[in-house]
């Protein structure tokens, strides 16, 4: 007998929208995906489609854990002036004067 993977296992269940057009999935649907109670979900409409995704972290909390992941060797070659030079990092315009 083979075990269906998660990824292969298609669960579908009927559920109704309230007078004031909230939806309340069961519980087992969620647990069925890996979804605790509290947890953040984000909601789109894909195609006609309502889709359910995990709520992602914030940019910057995503861009800091990248960040600390950095060796210390990497950091230490970005340029100092940076952000004060811009335009030049990014446009190859001249650096300004500081």
């Amino acid at each position: 007998m083979r075990l269906l993977a998660l990824e292969d296992w298609n669960m579908s269940t009927m559920v109704r929208a309230d007078a004031s057009g909230a939806v309340t999935l069961p519980a087992e649907l969620c647990r069925a995906v890996g979804v605790v109670p509290g947890a953040n979900l984000v909601a789109e409409i894909d195609s006609g489609r309502i889709v359910l995704e995990p709520a992602r972290p914030p940019i910057w909390e995503r861009v800091a854990a990248r960040a600390a992941e950095m060796p210390p060797e990497e950091v230490a070659k970005l340029p100092a002036d940076g952000a004060a030079q811009i335009d030049h990092y990014l446009y190859g315009h001249p650096t300004r004067p500081e």
